[in-house]
């Protein structure tokens, strides 16, 4: 592939901890093409696109080792995160 719009090299972030308390898995801005979130727990994964995220307030539910990608276009605003139980980490990658 070619173009001005190819990015070249990902951005792994270190393990986000995860636990029942809401933690930011991305902060907002940068010039993200894509990001993915693997649920590294043994617990659902409530992600939200904002701040807050809740059993009862969230954009999407990651089980327990699942994966997501966040939709293109990206949004660019904050994602957190919250366990349905227990603690884990969130491993988030974005390019």
């Amino acid at each position: 592939m070619s173009g001005s719009n190819v990015k070249q090299s990902a951005t792994v972030a270190p393990p986000v901890a995860t636990s029942t308390t809401v933690a930011t898995l991305l902060a907002a801005g940068g010039a993200r093409q894509m990001c993915m979130i693997v649920n590294d727990s043994a617990a659902i994964l409530y992600v939200k696109f904002g701040a807050g995220a809740s059993s009862s307030d969230y954009s999407v539910a990651i089980a327990a080792g699942g994966y997501y990608e966040v939709p293109v276009p990206m949004y660019g605003g904050v994602l957190t995160g919250t366990l349905a139980t227990g603690t884990g980490n969130a491993r988030v990658t974005s390019y």
